[in-house]
């Protein structure tokens, strides 16, 4: 399926702020002296991951660029050090902050939470703010469930100083700064939930990466060897935003509409991390950052002729498969590229429709083909448990992967996240079904939850359904061999030892199934 055919979303939705960076302006001469600290909270998981908080990063660059000695920012990535949020405490005295910003995801709200408690114990003046994924259209929910005082929704690249300006020149937030909702020392709470979407995203400074323990996070993050086999020191690269696509399990914490960073600020951005932190593992983390080809191209031929065969080119998400080309492929390999993700989430074209992917399943498997036949180690990422799936459409996606010449791959149970369309679909089919997910997965901090939203609507333990799965993929002969070649035994042996150790519930239900395969188990 041609990209011209699918049904895309190139407009600006309702709620969508148009601006540039620049619309910021010039500070006020009467802004006063003010410390603001970043965190990003550390919440225990079944699987936790760590990496360099992008988001937090830019906007302190941008804070930086703009205030430059007034303000003060100090950051802390208590995920990185498995902080737990009662060691707030003792920094907040170390820190003084006026202001204590936190990055969050959905699984990291009951952190935040705790966060903002702590902080308003400590005292109650110090301004609490919140941005990240997990606020966008969530605002009156953060309101009434915690201490924060400011919500984010969507990009606050601008919109953050902006507010900051306001504040701590003592001048009234108002009603107007797009995505800002925000509670006054009274309890009035005075909502904003447009979206800002900034275009001229060459403007925003580039992250703050001379604040990153570069060591610390290739060092912890062991499980990242499965898209950075060499253990090298990395760092995340954004390089466009907003995807048009209408997956409507999609946040759309970017917007529907593709704004990129020009060929020259990609490069200058990986010359910096390059020369000055010696950073040669890049992870390209756009939403789809494959959609302007012609761009793709040039980035990526750009990349291997000034670098060549010094860099080495992960994408963990952001390749729509069905619109990938040779000329495209070819290039990304020219450039570096060793790892790449496709996302096909399902084979059943039902499904494809009702979830609004419209993926062309044939495209996206010759793209797989071609990655692999070029040397490139292709990772799949899949998601399950859709609402009316059946059992028949889960099995036929998890057999397209084991079969397929993938050498990874990522088996997701659904989680219907609010205000997506697909929540307003899961709440037709199980109404009890759906809050309780959304619920665990806030309070209880893990998109890991015990029960899954198909197993609370339909009483199918999808969670052994995936991890046999995993067994039987990681197991699959042909697969075995090519991990053999691609991996050193050191990487290989840890590799290993993770997916067993995630995995171990199901080895008595992936042996029962080899001995006896025509018995029906409980997990089916």
């Amino acid at each position: 399926m041609d990209m011209t055919t699918q049904k895309l979303r190139v407009e600006n939705l309702p709620g969508i702020n148009v601006s540039t960076y620049r619309d910021i302006g010039s500070p006020e001469s009467t802004i006063k002296p003010f410390t603001i600290l970043f965190i990003k909270p550390f919440q225990k998981t079944h699987d936790n991951s760590y990496g360099p908080p992008l988001g937090i990063l830019t906007l302190i660059a941008g804070i930086r660029a703009f205030f430059g000695a007034t303000a003060t920012v100090h950051f802390w990535d208590m995920n990185l050090y498995n902080n737990e949020p009662e060691t707030l405490a003792s920094r907040l005295d170390e820190f003084k902050p006026d202001i204590v910003g936190v990055s969050a995801l959905n699984c990291e709200a009951a952190a935040s939470y705790k966060l903002a408690s702590i902080v308003k114990k400590w005292n109650p003046e110090t301004i609490t703010a919140i941005g990240g994924p997990f606020t966008l259209r969530q605002a009156p929910l953060i309101f009434s469930e915690s201490h924060f005082d400011w919500v984010f929704e969507g990009a606050a690249d601008r919109t953050l100083i902006q507010a900051l300006q306001r504040f701590f020149s003592d001048l009234p937030l108002s009603s107007d700064i797009p995505g800002l909702s925000h509670r006054s020392a009274t309890g009035n709470v005075t909502h904003n939930h447009a979206q800002d979407l900034i275009t001229d995203m060459d403007a925003i400074p580039l992250p703050a990466w001379d604040l990153l323990d570069f060591e610390r996070y290739r060092k912890r993050d062991r499980k990242r060897i499965i898209s950075n086999i060499g253990e090298r020191r990395y760092a995340f690269l954004f390089t466009s935003r907003g995807c048009p696509y209408l997956c409507n399990y999609c946040h759309d914490v970017f917007t529907k509409r593709f704004v990129y960073r020009s060929e020259e600020s990609v490069l200058e951005e990986i010359r910096v991390l390059y020369e000055d932190y010696g950073v040669t593992e890049f992870h390209i983390v756009d939403d789809i950052f494959n959609l302007h080809r012609p761009r793709a191209q040039s980035i990526m031929r750009a990349i291997g002729k000034r670098w060549p065969g010094k860099l080495y080119l992960a994408f963990p998400n952001g390749l729509r498969g069905d619109i990938l080309d040779q000329e495209t492929i070819n290039a990304m390999v020219e450039g570096g590229t060793y790892h790449a993700t496709i996302s096909i989430e399902t084979v059943t074209p039902r499904l494809q429709t009702l979830v609004e992917k419209n993926l062309d399943i044939a495209k996206a498997k010759w793209s797989i083909k071609e990655f692999h036949r070029q040397g490139v180690i292709v990772q799949g990422a899949f998601m399950l448990g859709f609402p009316t799936e059946t059992l028949e459409e889960i099995r036929a996606t998890l057999s397209y992967a084991i079969k397929s010449p993938l050498s990874h791959a990522h088996f997701f149970a659904v989680v219907p996240q609010p205000n997506t369309p697909i929540y307003n679909l899961a709440m037709q089919e199980s109404e009890a079904a759906t809050i309780g997910m959304a619920n665990d997965e806030r309070t209880s901090g893990d998109y890991l939850s015990p029960k899954t939203w198909y197993s609370r609507a339909y009483g199918h333990d999808l969670h052994s359904q995936i991890r046999s799965s995993f067994i039987r993929f990681y197991f699959h002969p042909p697969r075995v061999m090519r991990l053999a070649r691609a991996y050193s035994i050191i990487n290989l042996s840890t590799g290993l030892w993770f997916i067993l150790k995630s995995m171990a519930k199901s080895i008595p239900v992936t042996l029962s199934r080899i001995i006896q395969p025509g018995k029906k188990w409980s997990s089916d």
